[in-house]
């Protein structure tokens, strides 16, 4: 698989084997916009499924470059939430809004049950899909995700940017690209990987793929959010993540019905698939 304008020449192997199975894209309609999914396996309708789902201002190649880890025993799926990546944006940003879209996905594509995965913004979607339609999955794994539990502070709402900040070239709009939260080590080939996937070209030039009026509606802010889910869910976390403090991956894990294994990856922050990818994937293969 060519990637034109960019250089992976410091790449692992398992990255430049894995890429060459880039996923065939699927589009589902849900209300008034197009949700777009990278699937794998997507003919193989005897093998359970796999959902990936990614984390704010991120899309489906956050985890594409993992996913043919998965293909042995899955059909897996990795979806742009509305707004992100290669989805449209909804009319409105709602607060149930990208659970809505994940349960979409699942029911139209005849997907359930399914195994969902989310990292980050991600999980707490995931969270809510699970709580608004526990039958329509089997387990849950959520990743590094932030919730806030009283007496934390509420989560600060991002505020639209209303426009895309443009540049002349995907490399210049490359060179922008950042990890938020910021952490010091990670793969620069895995980062270069998913810059190139954030950046899409309009007749002004080259911006994010996100949606500049996109906010974090859906935070979990709510206990009862988590007791909702009743679905088999494990946690994973970074041992050096911003998240993991005062033992609050434990105390989140305890407000789910039926609460699984939490596992913390030595060393790991909180973008887990770009400073310690294997050993992410191993985690998650040892719960499956």
């Amino acid at each position: 698989m060519e990637l034109p304008a960019l250089s992976l020449h410091d790449a692992p192997e398992w990255l430049l084997e894995n890429i060459q199975q880039p996923g065939q894209s699927v589009y589902t309609q849900v209300d008034d916009h197009r949700v777009h999914m990278l699937t794998w396996n997507w003919q193989r309708t005897d093998l359970p499924v796999l959902l990936l789902i990614h984390g704010f201002g991120a899309h489906a190649h956050w985890w594409s470059f993992l996913a043919p880890f998965f293909l042995p025993n899955y059909r897996v799926a990795a979806i742009d939430l509305p707004g992100f990546g290669d989805s449209e944006p909804p009319r409105q940003y709602v607060d149930d809004g990208f659970a809505r879209a994940i349960i979409a996905c699942i029911e139209h594509n005849h997907l359930a049950p399914v195994c969902i995965v989310g990292h980050s913004f991600g999980g707490a979607q995931a969270i809510r899909a699970m709580g608004m339609a526990p039958q329509r999955f089997s387990h849950g794994i959520v990743v590094d995700s932030n919730v806030r539990l009283p007496p934390e502070p509420l989560i600060r709402r991002l505020v639209p940017k209303g426009q895309h900040k443009l540049s002349e070239s995907r490399e210049a709009c490359m060179a922008r690209f950042r990890l938020v939260p910021p952490q010091p080590d990670y793969h620069p080939a895995l980062v270069r990987y998913i810059a190139y996937h954030s950046c899409a070209q309009s007749a002004q030039g080259w911006h994010w793929k996100a949606d500049p009026n996109i906010v974090n509606v859906g935070e979990i802010e709510d206990a009862d959010i988590l007791r909702a889910a009743a679905v088999h869910i494990d946690m994973i976390y970074g041992e050096n993540s911003f998240l993991n403090v005062d033992d609050k991956p434990a105390r989140v894990l305890a407000h789910f019905p039926q609460a699984g294994q939490l596992i913390i990856i030595p060393a790991a922050g909180h973008h887990l698939m770009v400073d310690h990818p294997l050993r992410l994937v191993a985690a998650i293969q040892s719960l499956l």
